[in-house]
């Protein structure tokens, strides 16, 4: 039996979606400790309480944000389409990266919070990295079903992505809106230029080593 979909329903999740967007602009502009509940429900046009009706803490909060943006990451990874690409011809890896960086840049907020919060030790870094590890570890797995990763130079493939194409691609989306900014660059000109020493470094050298 089909269930149809109420009002409330609707406004419940029109609420909470407004209360997770909030939170994102709140933790990326005073970072997760100085982010206030109080300033999320006036950004959320919600009263306190109600926040708390959905999410338990402030914890509570980042983490459905990052469970979102990873699995925006693996339904990409997961696509059809990206399996079929072959990364080794330029078409095809610009497409992915390009594909790759829309999605990231939808959740530019939480990739704001993961770059402030990553390099803290503190229960945020471990969900970070938590989170980062099973990204790679998909990312490892997709690369190993498309032949680009040979299975006993697994662990110094991921320190490669990790550090040479992970960090600069949420670099790229944490900061391309201020490279703007600062030195009067177009979005387009700053993405090609970004896409173009992204193929010609980390996956020239990737593919490369992959022997494609």
């Amino acid at each position: 039996m089909m269930v149809r979909r109420t009002n409330t329903d609707d406004n419940e999740l029109t609420a909470r979606r407004r209360i997770l967007d909030a939170a994102a602009r709140e933790f990326a502009a005073s970072g997760f400790d100085g982010a206030r509940v109080d300033e999320i429900a006036r950004k959320a046009g919600v009263n306190k309480a109600l926040i708390y009706y959905y999410f338990k803490s402030k914890e509570e909060l980042l983490a459905v944000l990052f469970e979102e943006t990873r699995d925006a990451v693996f339904a990409l990874f997961d696509a059809g389409v990206i399996r079929k690409m072959d990364f080794g011809t330029g078409d095809d890896a610009r497409r992915m990266l390009t594909t790759f960086l829309e999605v990231l840049e939808e959740r530019q907020d939480v990739i704001r919070v993961v770059l402030m919060e990553c390099a803290k030790r503190t229960p945020i870094n471990d969900m970070i990295f938590s989170m980062i590890g099973e990204i790679l570890d998909r990312m490892m797995a997709l690369a190993a079903d498309t032949g680009y990763l040979v299975e006993k130079d697994r662990e110094k493939a991921k320190v490669t992505e990790f550090f040479t194409g992970m960090m600069p691609i949420l670099n790229y989306v944490a900061y391309h809106e201020i490279w703007m900014e600062r030195f009067g660059m177009e979005e387009p000109a700053l993405r090609a230029q970004f896409i173009d020493a992204f193929l010609g470094t980390h996956l020239a050298y990737t593919v490369r080593k992959a022997g494609r």
